[in-house]
């Protein structure tokens, strides 16, 4: 299974990593196509620099189930399959940086959106999720 998980973590990292899109501005006007999305997607590496920053929230999108069996310290656990999803995103201050991950970076890159959607200035992916993040050494905290 763990292979399996890293199979699909590569996978989903290299069909997502599209950093030079993410990074354009949304077209002014009405008439425009619909605008390319403005989160980032970045890789472990980069994700731990963001992380440094005391100013960041690190949202985990996952279930309460899978954070319970292991999380990023100082996470915030927000089930993007939960009920409240959209409601309790919409209510989160759009000033601050969200970095956003799941277990192999599909329901955060959908999280992502939402939130892009929601105009936040500041959203971050983790290409390849706590998956990529745990076999590059890093160990997660277990409990709630």
């Amino acid at each position: 299974m763990k292979k399996l998980l890293g199979i699909l973590s590569a996978l989903l990292a290299s069909l997502s990593l599209n950093v030079a899109a993410a990074d354009k501005p949304a077209p002014q006007g009405g008439n425009e196509a619909p605008s390319a999305k403005r989160f980032r997607n970045v890789d472990v590496a980069e994700w731990e620099k963001l992380r440094k920053d005391p100013n960041v929230v690190v949202l985990d999108v996952r279930t309460a189930e899978e954070f319970a069996e292991g999380h990023m310290p100082g996470a915030i656990n927000l089930d993007i399959r939960g009920g409240k999803f959209a409601e309790t995103v919409a209510g989160l201050d759009k000033s601050k940086t969200y970095l956003v991950h799941c277990a192999v970076g599909g329901r955060s890159a959908k999280a992502c959106g939402q939130m892009d959607g929601l105009k936040f200035g500041k959203v971050v992916n983790l290409a390849g999720g706590i998956t990529a993040w745990e076999k590059a050494g890093n160990q997660p905290v277990k409990g709630r």
